[in-house]
């Protein structure tokens, strides 16, 4: 189901089940059946609709759909409502590059939240990182994504943070592709993380990863750091600066 742009002037034009859960929602500010907000049809920004999403009672998935473009941000999509456990990212998950989300500082900021899923995005920034989870947030599917920052990580796992996901590809990226620290998790199955200004991906504070399928670090200072009681497992091949 979609949101059409002209619900925001009390009209629909959806079918009558569509329009009866569309209405709820507006109404009483619950969801009470899946549905799927469309950037930029129906919410220019990603911001609008998170604002829209926190303002609700969510007892339905929600799907962020993006249409293909390149979007630009100025400061943190920052996550830390309950409700993100119940929601979906999604561009385009063939080539992650036809949606692009550009920001000056963190692209994605997980603060004490869970959201279900990311999946066929783009996402660079200048400082930052490109996805950083903080304070015992979860991304369950990380899929099909390309991360990269000029001032930071790609994918910071920080504090307590668990992410689960496949293709995922960090690059030229400041500080490192991927930093797991203090007691978090990375569960990946075809890691990518080439060309980066550090190591591939670093390991720290009893933190662990399991890497399977093909994980490849190319083109980095280093391929994999660990610091402390950490664990490094996989079944697949794993080249490191090959």
């Amino acid at each position: 189901m979609a949101i059409s742009s002209i619900v925001n002037r009390g009209m629909v034009n959806e079918g009558i089940a569509d329009a009866t859960a569309l209405a709820t929602a507006r109404t009483v500010g619950v969801v009470e059946s899946a549905m799927t907000l469309n950037i930029p049809s129906d919410f220019a920004t990603l911001q609008e609709a998170m604002d829209w999403i926190e303002a609700r009672v969510l007892l339905a998935e929600v799907t962020i759909q993006f249409a293909n473009g390149t979007y630009n941000a100025t400061s943190s999509h920052i996550f830390k409502h309950n409700n993100y456990a119940m929601v979906n990212i999604i561009g385009d998950v063939d080539t992650p590059s036809n949606v692009t989300i550009n920001s000056t500082t963190n692209g994605l900021y997980l603060q004490g939240c869970q959201l279900r899923s990311v999946k066929g995005i783009k996402i660079s920034c200048t400082s930052g990182q490109a996805i950083f989870l903080n304070r015992g947030s979860k991304i369950y599917e990380l899929n099909d994504v390309d991360l990269a920052s000029s001032g930071g990580y790609g994918l910071m796992i920080h504090d307590w943070c668990a992410v689960g996901g496949r293709d995922i590809y960090c690059h030229n990226s400041a500080s490192g592709g991927v930093l797991v620290f203090m007691q978090s998790a990375l569960n990946c199955t075809n890691l990518t993380s080439n060309n980066n200004t550090g190591w591939g991906i670093t390991m720290s504070h009893g933190s662990n990863a399991r890497l399977l399928g093909t994980t490849t670090m190319t083109g980095n200072s280093s391929g994999t750091y660990n610091i402390g009681l950490n664990t490094l497992s996989g079944d697949g091949s794993i080249v490191q600066n090959g």
